[in-house]
C-alpha cells in the first residue's frame, strides 16, 4: 500500500487533493460568514431599529440573535451524523443565506426579528459542520492545523465583516451592509455541495422530537434568565422561575435521552472523564472574553477617562494575531501529543498574564497596558482553537463525532453567559465605584482562569500522556 492509500483510509471521509482543498475553504468561507454575520448585524442593529423606529426592542432582539443559535447547536450536530453533513450544511446554508438577504429587504421590526430569530437556528444547524468536517477529512496529525486555519477566517471575517459593514452604512447603503456576509455562505455552501460525499446512517434513522423539544426549553428557560436576571433582579419570581423550568426540563431531558434510540445528547458522552474534562476547560477558556469585551472597554472610558475611539482600538493588535498564530500553532501541536496540554495550558496563562495586572486598574494606569493585556488574548484564543476541540474529538467514536463536538461549541457559548451573568452581579454590587467593580470582575476572571490552567496541569496532562502511552503500545 502506498502512503497515499494508507494516509486515505486513516481518515473518514478520504477526498482527492482537489476536492478535500475545495470542502477547506469551504468551510472556511462558512466561518468567515458566520464571523462577518453576528459582527455586522451587532454593529448595525442600533441603526437598523432606530430607522424601524423600533429600538424599545433592542434587548429583545439580542437574545433572538442567540436564542436559535443556541438551541440548533447541538441539535444540528446530531443532525449531521443522522442525515450526512453535507445534506445539512446545503439545507441550513440556504435557509441562512435566504434569511440573511431578507434582512436587508424587509422595512418593520416583527418580521426583521422572526429572520434573525430563523438565521440563528439555521447558523446553529451548521456551525459545528466546520469543525466537525476537519476531523472527518484530515488525518488526526492534520486536524489542529486546519482548526487554526478556521479560527483564523473567524478572526478576519469579524475584522473585515465590521469594517465593510460600517463603510457601506456610512455610504448610505444599510440594505447592502446588511446583506454582503451571504456571499462567502453562498461560496462555502456550493463548495462543500459540489465536492464533499453525504456520509449517512445505513440502518433505519430515528427522530429524537421528545430530545428536541425538551432540550428547546431547557435552553430558551434558561437563555432568558440569564439574559434578563441582571436586567430586572436574579429574584423576580419571572427569573427564578425561568430557571425552575430550566432544571426540571433538564430533569425530563436526561430521562428521555436514555431511553431514545437516537438520542440528541448521548447521556453516556458524560461518562467519559477525558471529554467532560476537556468540556470544562474549554467552558473556563471562553469564559474572559465576556470581560474583555465589555468592561475592558468600560475601563478605558471610565476609569482611563479615554476616548470612545481608544477603547474601540483595544482589540486591534489582538485581532491581527488572531489572524496570523492560530495556523503556526495548530502546525506545532499536531507536531506532538503532548503538545496539546501545553497549548491548553498556555492558552489559560496569557489570559491570567492579561488580567492579573489589570485587577490593579486606576484612574493613572496606562492604555498601554490595556493595549498589551488585550494582546496577549490573542495568543491565548490562538492556542485554545487548535487544542480543545481537537483533543475533545480524539476521544470520541465516529458515531458521536458530530454531537460531541456540536457539544463542545456549545458548552463554550455558555460560558460568555455565565460571565455575563456573575459579571453583572459583582458589577451591581459594586455600583457605587465603577473602578472597584471592574477590578473585582478581572480578579474573578483570573481566578477562573487559574482553577482551568490547574485542572489542565492535573487531569488534561495526564489523560494525554495516558493515552499516547496506550496508543505506544497498541491498545
Amino acid at each position: 500500500m502506498s502512503k497515499e492509500q494508507a494516509s486515505a483510509t486513516s481518515v473518514a471521509i478520504p477526498l482527492p487533493k482537489g476536492k478535500k482543498l475545495a470542502v477547506q475553504i469551504g468551510c472556511i468561507c462558512m466561518m468567515l460568514s458566520v464571523a462577518m454575520l453576528g459582527l455586522s448585524l451587532s454593529v448595525l442593529q442600533g441603526p437598523i431599529l432606530t430607522k424601524m423606529n423600533a429600538m424599545n426592542y433592542f434587548s429583545l432582539l439580542t437574545i433572538f440573535a442567540s436564542l436559535g443559535l443556541s438551541i440548533m447547536t447541538p441539535i444540528g450536530g446530531k443532525l449531521g451524523d443522522l442525515f450526512g453533513r453535507r445534506r445539512i450544511v446545503i439545507v441550513s446554508g440556504i435557509i441562512a443565506t435566504v434569511c440573511g438577504l431578507g434582512l436587508g429587504i424587509v422595512k418593520s421590526v416583527v418580521p426583521f426579528m422572526i429572520l434573525r430569530l430563523i438565521l440563528g437556528a439555521a447558523q446553529g444547524a451548521y456551525t459545528a459542520a466546520p469543525y466537525i468536517i476537519a476531523r472527518e477529512i484530515n488525518e488526526a496529525k492534520d486536524v489542529p492545523k486546519a482548526m487554526g486555519l478556521l479560527s483564523s477566517s473567524i478572526a478576519i471575517g469579524g475584522f473585515v465583516g465590521s469594517i465593510i459593514a460600517g463603510a457601506l452604512t456610512d455610504m448610505g447603503y444599510l440594505n447592502l451592509a446588511i446583506m454582503f456576509p451571504v456571499i462567502p455562505l453562498i461560496i462555502g455552501v456550493v463548495l462543500i455541495g459540489l465536492n464533499m460525499p453525504n456520509k449517512v446512517r445505513q440502518d433505519k434513522v430515528s427522530i429524537d422530537f421528545p430530545g428536541i423539544i425538551a432540550l428547546a426549553i431547557v435552553l430558551t428557560s434558561f437563555l432568558l434568565a440569564m439574559n434578563y436576571g441582571g436586567k430586572i433582579g436574579w429574584t423576580n419570581p419571572y427569573i427564578l422561575g425561568g430557571f425552575v423550568i430550566a432544571v426540571i426540563s433538564i430533569y425530563c431531558l436526561i430521562k428521555i435521552e436514555k431511553k431514545a434510540a437516537e438520542p440528541i445528547i448521548p447521556v453516556q458522552l458524560f461518562s467519559s472523564k477525558p471529554y467532560t474534562t476537556l468540556l470544562l476547560v474549554g467552558f473556563i477558556a471562553y469564559f474572559y472574553q465576556n470581560t474583555m469585551n465589555v468592561y475592558a472597554p468600560l475601563a478605558v472610558q471610565e476609569v482611563l477617562n479615554a476616548s470612545t475611539t481608544a477603547s474601540g482600538a483595544l482589540q486591534l493588535p489582538r485581532t491581527i494575531v488572531t489572524m496570523i498564530l492560530p495556523a503556526f500553532a495548530g502546525i506545532w501541536v499536531a507536531k506532538k501529543k503532548d503538545n496539546s496540554w501545553k497549548a491548553m495550558a498556555i492558552a489559560m496563562i496569557m489570559v491570567i498574564l492579561c488580567f492579573m495586572p489589570l485587577s490593579f486598574t486606576t484612574s493613572t494606569t496606562s492604555i498601554a497596558i490595556y493595549i498589551g493585556a488585550i494582546t496577549l488574548t490573542g495568543i491565548a484564543e490562538s492556542f485554545r482553537a487548535v487544542s480543545i476541540t481537537p483533543a475533545a474529538q480524539g476521544t470520541l467514536s465516529p458515531k458521536n463525532l458530530g454531537i460531541g463536538t456540536a457539544l463542545v461549541t456549545f458548552v463554550n457559548s455558555l460560558a460568555t453567559l455565565f460571565s455575563a451573568a456573575i459579571s453583572g452581579v459583582i458589577f451591581d454590587a459594586n455600583a457605587d465605584s465603577i473602578n472597584t467593580a471592574i477590578n473585582s470582575i478581572y480578579i474573578t476572571t483570573t481566578v477562573i482562569t487559574i482553577i482551568g490552567l490547574l485542572v489542565v496541569l492535573i487531569l488534561v496532562r495526564k489523560n494525554t500522556r495516558n493515552n499516547a502511552k496506550e496508543s505506544s503500545i497498541g491498545v
